[in-house]
């Protein structure tokens, strides 16, 4: 059996190891992993092919720490799609042995990888199912497919709901739902309460750090902080941050060093600035992440203009604005047609 790429699932899911056997076990609950069971420790260097090949073996049996987490990793290294096919696979076969909690953590992942995508209306429905099979409320079971929903929502412009749904059920206690915190954090930045962001995603700053990264996946508290911090016009507070984010994730997360690229051009002079969202938009496409390269794109065409480029940025802008209509996104913003003209100027960041 090849290696199992988590570093923190409980031995007790591990084959060989004296675990209880599959019909004696509560099948409810996802267990093993702490109060962050949401969350894949990606600790290892192990890439998707280890983490795809485990999956093989495991699929008879979801209701482990280590096939979610497994299927987290795929995710995080930048295999949206394919792990919406093995959480496909996973959550059938969790609701046909009666395992309601994992088949809830499967579906609210998949929703997670169709986020990613930039699927915005498959999300939306994948995470309402994973609600749906997690059935108890106000738990981090049912919060981390409530935090999907409404990024989602909010990326659709559709404020309203987003907050319908967040503020519905407050999690108790908030450092087991940080994915919920960082939604909120969305929510105030799109809905321009750029203070109010700003202290959500500190807040999520400081709990990932207290937890450290062996128990927690990589949440990108950094970009999301420095981008309340562009709004607010800190732009030195914002680079240094973004500067340290990219160190951090570069060549391990690329969706996150795209997102992380894209803004750290906003920071930077205009001929410096194409060059890294030259990188932002290879980051993006490669993770197939539609709607963030769609961003990437816009800001690319932006700068492109600033320079003189005006027949090239008209390209990218038009490939832009197709591609984040056929994710559901709404066009851009009147704002956006204002560019920056240097570092103390940093363009408005479209929308999440």
């Amino acid at each position: 059996m090849p290696m199992d790429p988590t570093a923190t699932a409980d031995p007790a899911d591990r084959p060989g190891t004296g675990r209880t056997p599959c019909a004696q076990r509560d099948r409810t609950e996802p267990r093993g992993t702490g109060p962050h069971w949401y969350t894949a420790p990606l600790a290892r260097p192990y890439g998707p092919r280890a983490a795809e090949r485990f999956l093989r073996t495991g699929q008879d049996d979801p209701a482990r720490a280590s096939v979610l987490q497994a299927a987290r990793v795929l995710l995080h290294t930048g295999h949206p799609r394919r792990t919406v096919l093995w959480c496909g696979k996973l959550h059938r076969r969790a609701r046909a042995v009666e395992a309601s909690g994992w088949e809830s953590a499967f579906r609210a992942l998949c929703s997670e990888a169709l986020l990613h995508l930039g699927d915005l209306a498959s999300a939306e429905r994948e995470a309402a199912s994973a609600q749906h099979a997690a059935g108890a409320r106000n738990t981090s079971l049912w919060l981390w497919p409530t935090a999907i929903l409404a990024e989602a929502l909010i990326a659709q412009g559709r404020h309203e709901e987003a907050t319908a749904h967040l503020g519905q059920y407050a999690p108790a206690p908030v450092w087991q739902n940080l994915p919920w915190l960082r939604a909120q954090g969305r929510l105030h930045l799109a809905a321009h309460r750029h203070h109010d962001a700003l202290a959500a995603f500190r807040t999520v700053g400081r709990l990932a750090s207290w937890e450290g990264s062996v128990r927690l996946p990589h949440l990108p508290w950094r970009t999301d902080t420095a981008e309340a911090l562009l709004q607010l016009g800190l732009v030195d507070e914002a680079r240094a941050l973004l500067v340290e984010e990219v160190a951090t994730v570069s060549g391990v997360v690329p969706r996150h060093q795209g997102i992380a690229l894209r803004l750290l051009a906003r920071t930077e002079e205009p001929g410096a600035r194409l060059h890294t969202l030259a990188r932002a938009v290879t980051a993006l496409r490669r993770c197939e992440n539609r709607l963030e390269h769609a961003h990437a794109l816009e800001d690319l065409g932006r700068a492109l203009d600033t320079v003189g480029e005006n027949s090239l940025a008209a390209a990218f802008l038009r490939r832009a604005t197709h591609l984040a209509a056929d994710c559901g996104a709404p066009p851009p913003r009147d704002e956006m047609t204002a560019t920056a003209t240097g570092p103390t100027q940093p363009m408005v960041p479209a929308r999440l």
